[in-house]
């Protein structure tokens, strides 16, 4: 395992979707108040450890879980549907609900949760999408696994009250490159982290 450039990679990568945390709940400091304490980052219903066999965990036996869609395709309809619902649940002002397109340890995907929840409990809602995927395109699977690449501009939104009023702005976040690396569960595709860089100029 390469410990010293994937380690400060990973932090740095990390440390971008930390800042779009911060920029976009306008927390500031705080941000352990996003996480169930105590908690597996995060604890959802129907997440499993990986390893498993259990229903939803991702298979053990080398081969395609049965009766799922393993192609290209349907890893590149999971990347959308995470980010998708991310948007939806920000502007419903709700929790997202993860738990169909990523798997319990993703840990930037909890990131993104605990945006929403912040939101919901500031009583807030996004005025419009603020994830928006361009370019995606799965890579040739390996086992198990494959990974998808996107393009990813985090656009400026505004936050609304529960009357509609304007009550502060989400500024944007230069535009990045992602790889979103994917396990094959029982279920179908589901992402174990999401990886991040500043695009090419």
């Amino acid at each position: 395992m390469r410990a010293g450039n994937g380690s400060s990679r990973y932090a740095a990568r990390l440390g971008v979707v930390i800042a779009m945390l911060v920029i976009l709940t306008g927390a500031g400091c705080g941000g352990d108040q996003h996480e169930p304490s105590g908690a597996a980052i995060p604890a959802r219903p129907g997440s499993q450890n990986r390893g498993t066999a259990v229903s939803g965990g991702p298979s053990v036996s080398g081969s395609a879980p049965g009766s799922v869609d393993d192609t290209p395709a349907a890893a590149t309809r999971t990347v959308e549907g995470y980010f998708h619902e991310i948007n939806e649940a920000a502007r419903a002002g709700r929790v997202a609900v993860i738990a169909p397109t990523a798997l319990g340890g993703c840990q930037p995907c909890a990131l993104d949760v605990g945006v929403t929840r912040s939101l919901q409990q500031r009583g807030l809602r996004a005025d419009g999408p603020a994830y928006q995927l361009s370019d995606v395109l799965a890579r040739p699977r390996a086992g198990l696994v494959t990974e998808v690449d996107f393009t990813v501009r985090t656009r400026a939104v505004g936050l609304l009250d529960p009357a509609g009023r304007r009550v502060s702005d989400a500024p944007a976040v230069p535009t990045r490159v992602g790889t979103a690396e994917l396990s094959l569960t029982d279920h179908g595709w589901r992402i174990q982290t999401l990886r991040y860089a500043p695009a090419q100029a």
